[in-house]
């Protein structure tokens, strides 16, 4: 085994100890991969061939990531060609070892935001929307207000605006739920960051996966676009495009971003990432505010 500054990670060894394929690789190399928000994740190389570590952060346990509904999804999606072969899931921590898609880049915002990319991303959606259901649900408005009880119990200050997007939501609420469709299996966290591309378009970072709204989904892609671009990845995915539907997209959009901010000031507590999650807060903020769609069809 050569070796490599990494591997003095102790849960790092444990994982490479519990998976056969990095256990007896006589040829081991470590290196981080950045990137991550919420976990920190390695690519190793054992005997010449790449593999991807995540770790399960101790923030996960705090969010109430269901780790099996995660491996549930994950594995629907690589058998489907959509995400990376599944080579190991360790439970109950949930920490994964995935194949490492040496050949796929990662996009930029604005290389995202082009019309090519729109349109791939809303036919790889429509992929992810037709496999079949897992058990295991996603509720936005339930990791709301858990975590709001979390950060309050922890004396984290609310950002000043807040309150007002929360009011919003709680508006836009009935009307959403009274139009909610058969759920499907959603990733729920469609960022530009959560695409690799090797002419294939594969999706990874499946924890928040499970059975929900495939509108949400739609609007973690939308969130970032402008006008043109969010009517394109409607277009593209639907085959008609009504008000309704544009509403719809806009209320979801102010639902996730409320579901990102509170995320991030759980996240400031827990996360061993160095990262500013509280700026991160005030930019979705800033985002609500500033890029909000008609709230009426």
């Amino acid at each position: 085994m050569s070796a490599n500054r990494h591997l003095h990670d102790p849960v790092l060894g444990a994982v490479i100890d519990r998976v056969s394929v990095l256990r007896e690789a006589t040829d081991l190399d470590v290196a981080p991969l950045v990137g991550g928000l919420s976990n920190i994740s390695y690519v190793v190389s054992a005997d010449g061939v790449q593999y991807v570590v995540r770790l399960a952060g101790e923030s996960g346990r705090v969010l109430g990531l269901d780790r099996t509904q995660e491996r549930a999804a994950l594995t629907r999606a690589a058998n489907a060609g959509i995400g990376p072969n599944v080579v190991a899931f360790l439970s109950p921590e949930g920490h994964c070892v995935t194949r490492y898609l040496a050949a796929a880049r990662s996009f930029d915002a604005e290389e995202f935001a082009s019309e090519e990319t729109i349109r791939r991303v809303a036919l790889r959606t429509r992929d992810i929307h037709s496999l079949d259901p897992i058990d295991g649900t996603f509720d936005p408005y339930d990791d709301i207000r858990r975590w709001l009880v979390i950060t309050d119990e922890l004396g984290v200050p609310r950002p000043t605006r807040l309150a007002a997007l929360l009011k919003r939501v709680d508006a836009s609420k009935g009307r959403l739920m009274a139009g909610e469709a058969d759920p499907v299996l959603c990733h729920n966290d469609l960022v530009y960051m959560n695409f690799l591309d090797d002419d294939a378009l594969w999706v990874v970072d499946w924890e928040y996966a499970g059975m929900g709204d495939r509108m949400y989904d739609l609007a973690t892609i939308a969130s970032p676009l402008d006008s043109d671009g969010r009517e394109l990845l409607l277009g593209t995915y639907f085959e008609l495009v009504d008000d309704r539907i544009r509403w719809d997209l806009g209320a979801q959009i102010d639902l996730y971003l409320c579901w990102n901010i509170i995320w991030s000031l759980v996240q400031a507590v827990y996360s061993e990432i160095d990262f500013d999650y509280l700026e991160f807060a005030e930019d979705r903020l800033d985002r609500a505010f500033g890029e909000r769609q008609s709230a009426s069809p």
